[in-house]
């Protein structure tokens, strides 16, 4: 309105308008009104530029510079709104707005620095920001506080997910059962895998605080899951070097898990003779009756979480080298904590805090990883110790079979006597993890 104004009152004749809403000058995105008026400019379609202040036309340098071009070789004048007439085409015109330009560049940096470490102190205090999360609702008290608090509904979708995932369930699998249950996603629609693999990996769950993509302490909302139970689904679905079914779609309990004796590539089913058949996926090095390989490996994993020692064997999560790890990393989330209550007291100033954050953050994201150790107890859940593991076995759905058969044992089928003609269990290696 203020522009059209200046227009009406020096009797100019409007040709064009170019808006370019909710796209800062500053921010470096793409503007294609400000190109628009720009070839405009260039074509001599427009004698004078009339805009509300000089920093809506620019804010960076370079393109201050590139637009003193265009206009001067096309002899367009311009005006403001707040400054007025800008004559670039004399060396005093082309300071004032270099200057100018330079300022409003200092004011945008300054407004960033601010809006930056405004949402810094927020995260390291544990506050969220942005819209609320699935899983969580904020109260406002009476006195203008906000807390987060759980939803019930919603944080037992959270926990199915993670039990289901680290019991052996597959990623596809999850998804079909969430939508055969009508749950509603976040979003209100279907699940996908990807919108299941988001919810269960994110650092929140566990009462974690991300800034920048980086865990940087405790937020100040309730857990929905244990730190130990996130951990191991952030290393069940994130390190291909660990357990992978988590996202296997096979339709076969050996396919992707046994490996053949002579080369090491995987095995994949093939019909042979119009007999399905785990063969080398490389060059068909080796080839056996799949049902006879099934048999083989089921009859060996009911009989091992069967036997005696099952329960104190299989079960067993004390491991020294992860109990180090995790001491590690509680030793140095402490020492972060600590900075940050020196910082809040005033004993440190910001630049002292960013050294230290940057000295520990990588130790503790080092030593995050080597606690990482995938706790196989969910997998056996219900399997070790029963009275009849046969049939709970039975009861399982292929994806947790193939999660059981890749945690106890590793495959390896070997060449067998030319021209033998039944399965020989001992051309199988079976080495026990």
């Amino acid at each position: 309105m203020d522009c059209a104004d200046v227009v009406a009152r020096h009797g100019w004749r409007l040709v064009g308008t170019y808006v370019d809403n909710d796209v800062s000058a500053y921010s470096g995105k793409p503007r294609p009104q400000y190109t628009a008026l720009m070839e405009a400019v260039g074509t001599g379609q427009v004698d004078v530029i009339v805009a509300w202040d000089p920093d809506r036309l620019h804010r960076s340098p370079a393109e201050l510079e590139r637009f003193i071009t265009v206009v001067e070789r096309a002899g367009t004048d311009v005006t403001t709104v707040q400054a007025g007439q800008w004559d670039l085409s004399t060396a005093s015109g082309k300071l004032i707005a270099r200057m100018l330009g330079s300022i409003a560049r200092h004011e945008s940096d300054h407004k960033s620095e601010r809006v930056r470490r405004a949402l810094q102190q927020r995260a390291e205090s544990g506050r969220s920001h942005g819209r609320h999360a699935y899983g969580w609702n904020r109260q406002h008290a009476p006195d203008g506080s906000v807390r987060e608090v759980v939803v019930p509904e919603e944080a037992a979708v959270v926990r199915r997910i993670a039990d289901a995932l680290l019991s052996g369930e597959s990623l596809r699998g999850v998804t079909a059962a969430l939508n055969a249950d009508e749950v509603p996603s976040p979003t209100g629609g279907p699940w996908t895998k990807n919108k299941v693999r988001g919810v269960a990996l994110r650092p929140r769950n566990a009462g974690l605080r991300v800034h920048r993509g980086e865990i940087v302490g405790d937020g100040a909302w309730e857990a929905i899951l244990s730190r130990d139970s996130w951990e191991q689904l952030r290393a069940v679905l994130t390190d291909p070097g660990r357990r992978t079914s988590t996202g296997s779609a096979a339709a076969h309990l050996l396919s992707g898990i046994g490996r053949c004796g002579v080369c090491g590539a995987a095995l994949r089913v093939a019909i042979n003779r119009g007999v399905p058949a785990y063969r080398c996926s490389v060059n068909a090095h080796v080839s056996r009756r799949k049902d006879d390989l099934d048999q083989l490996a089921t009859e060996l994993v009911i009989a091992r979480l069967s036997a005696s020692d099952a329960g104190e064997v299989l079960t067993a999560t004390d491991d020294p080298d992860r109990s180090t790890a995790l001491a590690e990393a509680d030793q140095l989330r402490a020492r972060l904590d600590e900075a940050a209550d020196q910082y809040a007291d005033g004993l440190i100033d910001g630049r002292m805090l960013e050294r230290i954050t940057a000295r520990l953050r990588p130790q503790l994201s080092e030593a995050e990883a080597r606690s990482r150790v995938v706790d196989s107890t969910p997998l056996l859940d219900g399997l070790v110790g029963m009275p009849d593991v046969r049939a709970v076995w039975e009861g399982l759905s292929l994806s947790r079979r193939r999660a059981v058969v890749d945690t106890l044992m590793t495959i390896t089928l070997n060449r067998t006597r030319q021209g033998a003609r039944t399965f020989d269990p001992e051309a199988v290696r079976i080495d026990w993890k």
